[in-house]
């Protein structure tokens, strides 16, 4: 078990896999996802066509999930997915329009270390 979600991490060759399902050739690649982008390159079916792979890599209380699947279930695998590859998805609004950016993770959260004392 690997976290939470999943049991193990996708290789190179699924997570390529994954993201060609919305439309992106490439991880560096400047593109932005809409819902009407994921209707338009069929996203969903894209997926249900690699559903064995995704069964493999989360965990068997997921599969409920994966199995119902819709516009915003896409965007949350695609979410999920590249937080392994420490990589984040931003949304941004213009007018009444979502778009969703893959962007790299900033390192600039705080980090808690065990054992530290704190005095007053």
């Amino acid at each position: 078990m690997l976290n939470q979600l999943f049991q193990r991490q996708p290789t190179k060759k699924e997570f390529d896999k994954l993201l060609k399902c919305y439309n992106i050739n490439h991880i560096d690649e400047i593109h932005s996802i809409t819902y009407l982008s994921i209707k338009v390159y069929n996203t969903i079916n894209k997926l249900y066509n690699m559903i064995d792979i995704l069964l493999e890599i989360y965990l068997p209380c997921k599969y409920k999930f994966l199995n119902n699947l819709n516009v915003k279930r896409t965007l949350t695998i695609l979410r999920q997915v590249i937080r392994l590859f420490d990589l984040k998805l931003n949304k941004f609004k213009i007018g009444n329009q979502s778009f969703y950016k893959i962007e790299k993770n900033d390192k600039s959260r705080i980090k808690i270390k065990n054992n530290v004392n704190i005095i007053f």
